[in-house]
């Protein structure tokens, strides 16, 4: 299968201008819940502003004022060493291309470099979670100590009768958040989630369409 066939179009994207503001970039992030966004010159793709890297460097390196800090082009905040990928390539490399970045999403462009889309990790998860079929109850867990969490959770669900067949560890790029991908073999699905959130974990679990 091909990147394209599972990539959000150009259409359907937030972006950012090069021309634009940090406040401007932090505004729309913070409006529709991003945690990063393509930058783009028309629709050249230029390079990825991050929302953990804006919020960091404000809080661990600026010494202006919020409103100098909002000021800025967002070209002193954005990362540029990323490499599009092609419509055309198999979204097998494009997950391992995953596997070496940190990055949420990686960039489409033609032969021109114009930006027409964006293929996500979820995007690729969920491809893969069709080829094993639905076998097994899946969710996920959000948190900031995934060391520590992973054991815990993997005692709990043990307890409460399943057994993982698979994990994935996602870092969101947000202050050290991390999201775990559980996939679980169980007779009493229900009983695993109402276990884990009664002990405080963050779970979410994916709809069943």
């Amino acid at each position: 299968m091909k990147v394209k066939v599972i990539m959000i179009p150009f259409r359907d994207l937030k972006v950012i201008s090069i021309n634009d503001t940090v406040g401007q970039a932090i505004d729309m992030i913070d409006e529709n819940h991003l945690l990063s966004l393509p930058v783009v010159d028309g629709r050249k793709f230029i390079g990825v502003l991050s929302k953990q890297h804006v919020y960091e460097t404000f809080f661990k390196e600026f010494e202006g004022t919020k409103e100098e800090f909002r000021a800025q082009n967002i070209s002193v905040m954005m990362k540029t060493k990323i490499t599009g990928i092609s419509e055309n390539m198999p979204i097998e490399e494009a997950a391992a291309l995953f596997i070496e970045t940190k990055f949420r999403f990686i960039p489409v462009v033609d032969e021109h470099t114009e930006l027409i889309g964006i293929v996500t990790q979820q995007a690729i998860f969920k491809e893969y979670q069709k080829l094993f079929g639905s076998t097994y109850n899946t969710f996920t867990v959000y948190s900031f100590d995934y060391k520590g969490t992973l054991a815990k959770i993997s005692e709990l669900i043990a307890k409460a009768g399943g057994n993982i067949k698979n994990v994935v560890l996602i870092n969101t790029e947000i202050l050290g958040l991390q999201e775990i991908f559980f996939r679980v073999e169980t007779e009493d699905f229900p009983n695993i989630i109402k276990t884990l959130k009664k002990k405080g974990f963050d779970v979410r679990v994916p709809d069943r369409d």
